[in-house]
């Protein structure tokens, strides 16, 4: 179920800049997922890239990071609702 967000959106809501961290985040994990099977694609085809495993577990630690500072900076009060 996609997120809904009604009205105008708040920068100083912290429930709003939780949801807007969360789309950031999904958009790494596409351009993650995009990048990384191209190169392997590549790579399994018709060019030897001798770093691509080095260059896919940094990026790989990168994203986890992304979604550990994700879940870190999530508010602790959802209990209000943002109008």
């Amino acid at each position: 179920m996609p997120i809904k967000w009604y009205g105008n959106g708040d920068s100083e809501d912290p429930i709003y800049k939780h949801f807007s961290r969360i789309v950031n985040f999904v958009i790494h994990c596409m351009i993650f997922t995009a990048i990384l099977s191209g190169t392997w694609l590549l790579k399994e085809i018709k060019y030897e890239i001798s770093y691509f495993n080095n260059f896919a577990i940094v990026w790989s630690v990168l994203l986890a990071s992304h979604l550990l500072f994700v879940i870190i900076k999530k508010p602790k009060d959802t209990s209000k609702q943002s109008t």
